[in-house]
């Protein structure tokens, strides 16, 4: 999905939003029911695993998915999901070329008027293209134990300085964006469940050194959202035991020869996801 086509997407949102409050002046005079309470105005940015990606039953070329949070967050009626801008392989840096990355996701919709003063809650996911997810487990499959750990240890390095810098930067645009919206920012789950001694193609140590990784990027992420003053959600407890290799994983991986391996099935972002940040939200 390009810039140009969520801008023509949001203008046929506000378009829409107009239409809904002109007729909703037309009351009758004996009208006295009060109105129920307005659903939270729910914005999504991010990467693929804020859009869904894993889930299946995708309706656009980023990946999205009415399997994964945003979609599952909208059904639920005190929430009415705005816009979802979430695109797999955005990253918190922006980057020219590709996807929209996240600041230009954020730039896109509050230049619309979709991401403003009126926005009550936000959810992103970011980071994980940043030190390239992929890249390092390709790499810990193929490569030695020691290339695996260099990689790491390199991602997790990347993780504490630039992808840290990134994310304040991104942070601080989102918090001047929606002033007034509780923004929920989320982790990324362990893909694998070593203690089993299941997954294909990875040793267990190659495993436990992936985990740490994911572990040390979360820590990341959660210093600098508390640091802007967001709510960060954990999800690594929620997918324990339900990693690659695990007799019940809830995420997708076939060796890699399906696009949307390494991601959450839908019932990862069901299980997993949905209950983290419904407990977190205001």
């Amino acid at each position: 999905m390009s810039f140009r086509e969520y801008v023509e997407a949001m203008k046929l949102l506000r378009i829409a939003a107009c239409a809904l409050m002109t007729a909703g002046l037309v009351v009758p005079a004996s009208a006295s029911v009060a109105a129920p309470s307005a659903p939270l105005d729910y914005v999504a940015v991010g990467d693929s695993y804020a859009a869904g990606f894993g889930a299946g039953s995708y309706v656009n070329a980023c990946g999205q998915s009415p399997l994964g949070l945003p979609g599952l967050l909208d059904a639920r009626k005190q929430i009415q999901l705005t816009f979802s801008a979430a695109c797999s392989g955005a990253r918190a840096a922006d980057i020219p070329g590709g996807v929209p990355d996240v600041p230009e996701q954020v730039g896109g919709l509050a230049a619309t008027g979709v991401l403003g003063p009126q926005t009550d809650l936000v959810t992103i996911t970011a980071g994980g293209n940043d030190v390239d997810f992929g890249r390092i487990v390709g790499a810990c499959a193929t490569q030695t134990i020691e290339v695996c750990r260099q990689a790491v240890d390199l991602a997790v390095f990347q993780a504490r300085t630039t992808v840290a810098a990134d994310l304040d930067a991104l942070y601080a645009q989102l918090a001047g964006a929606a002033p007034n919206a509780q923004i929920i920012v989320s982790g990324y789950p362990h893909l694998f469940s070593p203690e089993f001694g299941n997954a294909p193609l990875l040793s267990l140590e190659a495993q436990e050194l992936f985990n740490a990784g994911t572990d040390a990027l979360n820590d990341v992420i959660e210093d600098r959202a508390e640091a802007a003053g967001f709510d960060f959600v954990g999800v690594t407890k929620r997918f324990d035991k339900h990693g690659i290799g695990s007799p019940e994983p809830w995420i997708t991986f076939t060796g890699f020869t399906a696009i949307d391996d390494l991601h959450p099935t839908a019932k990862g972002y069901q299980s997993g996801y949905l209950p983290e940040v419904r407990k977190a939200i205001d």
